[in-house]
């Protein structure tokens, strides 16, 4: 076989140029490559942190309209609530607290006496003022139990705020209870 030093020396040229050009290569490939491959990763990361902000923004973007929608619905319902189920007027609000508590006590089979009406001022420009009854009930508890279920099942808006129960002394004698509501109603400027 022939010597790699023999090769070397016969085609010493050649294996210059070769040796130089594979040098070349080298040097260009470290300063070609090397910084695009850095600016690639470079663009990769910019590219991966612009698709997170993407999906936040679409996150941020699904929770605005859904926090808009609720809204949407939160006045709507309030609407509703003003117009529907509170009493229009202060004579509504006493037609419910007076004339319909009254007709529930003798639906349950209740007695009542001592009712007294109160009407509150609205509290800090507030668009609602309170009404306010206090009545006594006479009666079984049973039938002061189905009063009570049937004035918080009822379609008024009716608020208990207290009820105190009260047993004579002899057990045969009726249960009394005075039961405190209010309702609400809008007031005249209100809006």
């Amino acid at each position: 076989m022939v010597p790699t030093a023999r090769i070397l020396a016969d085609r010493r040229l050649l294996v210059s140029v070769l040796g130089l050009l594979a040098l070349v290569n080298f040097v260009g490939l470290a300063m070609v490559v090397g910084p695009i491959r850095a600016r690639v990763h470079a663009l990769t990361q910019r590219a991966t942190a612009a698709s997170l902000a993407v999906s936040t923004a679409t996150r941020d973007l699904a929770e605005a309209r859904q926090t808009s929608a609720g809204s949407v619905q939160a006045v709507s319902d309030l609407q509703r609530f003003y117009t529907q189920i509170l009493p229009a007027t202060q004579p509504a609000a006493r037609q419910v607290t007076l004339v319909r508590l009254a007709q529930l006590a003798r639906e349950s089979n209740l007695s009542y006496d001592r009712r007294s009406f109160a009407l509150d001022a609205p509290e800090n420009d507030g668009v609602l003022a309170r009404t306010t009854m206090t009545m006594s009930v006479f009666g079984s508890y049973r039938d002061l139990r189905q009063f009570l279920y049937r004035l918080e099942t009822g379609p008024d808006f009716v608020v208990v705020r207290q009820v105190a129960v009260v047993q004579g002394e002899n057990p045969q004698d009726p249960l009394e209870a005075a039961v405190t509501l209010s309702t609400y109603h809008r007031v005249p400027d209100g809006r």
